[in-house]
């Protein structure tokens, strides 16, 4: 069972109160104990916590109710993270940083840097690691989002380097409630949920960060949180998908960062019903759409970031994954 910080909570009692609803009997039925609200440092189920948002949006006809419950939290509910993501130097460290250690706050969820379409833009991708199907997850997305938005601002007191939002899922509540809560485009139905940044203000400097105090958190970070509850197969996956394109994707690279052998990461994957090469295969799919998307990326640069050697394979991987060559993918994506 994966099992996210309680902290996730904060601020739910007093908008179910506030919505005039009672929280209560609502916690009781998902199975989240009451003392979660109260004990922040605790562990609640993410996926009891994906249901319990859903059901409360819908019994307290709330259609907004993650959004909402998004302004009523801050950094403060990611506990140690949120100090090291607070004290790094730029907004561009600190998503990293975020991205690093996200397992401390959930190893069900992860917020990877990805490039956008455009050269200029870059994507912060917000993914759910369940295994199982626990339905639809929309108030635990936007809630998601919406915190990122409110830490984002606060870091960069406002310099708003959020240029767009993305949602997977279809659109909840009236667009000017999600415009005038983000202050930027918003759009639904997307390949993936993301805000999408201004390449160049990730090099924004966060006001009064402390090497100092980044440093102890990210010491007690590694100390403390051996990322027990991820599977290996997710933490392979993700380092691969940051690692596509530096010349360091390889399974000796990988393994490397893991300071194991290759043969022994292979073997802890079998366990795991999977391969070095199809995790890399499923990174390069996930990448391959946006890239491809972009008209300004020649497919042999696509090809390139992908850790392809040549162009002709980039082609055979896209007709395997999609049904089509790169140059007719792009331009159905371009007729759109």
């Amino acid at each position: 069972m994966s099992m996210v910080r309680a902290s996730a909570l904060s601020g739910y009692r007093e908008l179910v109160n506030d919505l005039g609803g009672r929280a209560e009997p609502l916690l009781e039925r998902f199975r989240v104990p009451a003392s979660a609200l109260s004990e922040p440092q605790g562990f609640v189920s993410y996926s009891s916590l994906i249901r319990l948002l859903e059901q409360s949006a819908k019994e307290l006809d709330c259609n907004d109710f993650g959004l909402r419950l998004s302004t009523r939290q801050d950094l403060g509910i990611l506990g140690p993270l949120g100090v090291a993501v607070r004290n790094c130097e730029t907004l561009g460290e600190a998503m990293q940083c975020a991205s690093r250690y996200m397992f401390v706050h959930s190893p069900a969820i992860s917020f990877t840097p990805h490039v956008a379409e455009r050269n200029d833009r870059v994507l912060l991708v917000f993914q759910i690691l369940l295994d199982q199907n626990v339905g639809p997850a929309t108030q635990v997305t936007e809630l998601s989002l919406g915190l990122v938005a409110r830490i984002i601002a606060m870091l960069t007191e406002q310099a708003e380097p959020l240029v767009a939002v993305r949602f997977r899922h279809r659109q909840c509540s009236p667009i000017a409630r999600y415009r005038a809560y983000f202050g930027a485009r918003v759009s639904f139905g997307a390949d993936v949920s993301a805000v999408e940044f201004d390449a160049a203000k990730l090099a924004l400097r966060i006001h009064d960060a402390s090497l100092q105090l980044r440093e102890l958190a990210e010491d007690y970070l590694e100390l403390r949180h051996a990322d027990p509850h991820t599977p290996f197969s997710i933490r392979v996956r993700l380092v691969i998908q940051r690692s596509l394109g530096t010349g360091a994707a390889s399974c000796v690279d990988v393994a490397s960062a893991f300071a194991l052998h290759p043969r022994t990461l292979q073997r802890q994957l079998r366990r795991e019903g999977t391969t070095f090469e199809r995790l890399k295969d499923e990174a390069r799919s996930e990448l391959a759409r946006g890239y491809i998307a972009n008209p300004d990326l020649p497919l042999s640069r696509v090809a390139a970031l992908l850790d392809y050697s040549e162009q002709s394979a980039l082609s055979r991987s896209c007709r395997r994954w999609f049904g089509q060559a790169p140059r007719q993918l792009r331009a159905g994506q371009l007729n759109r």
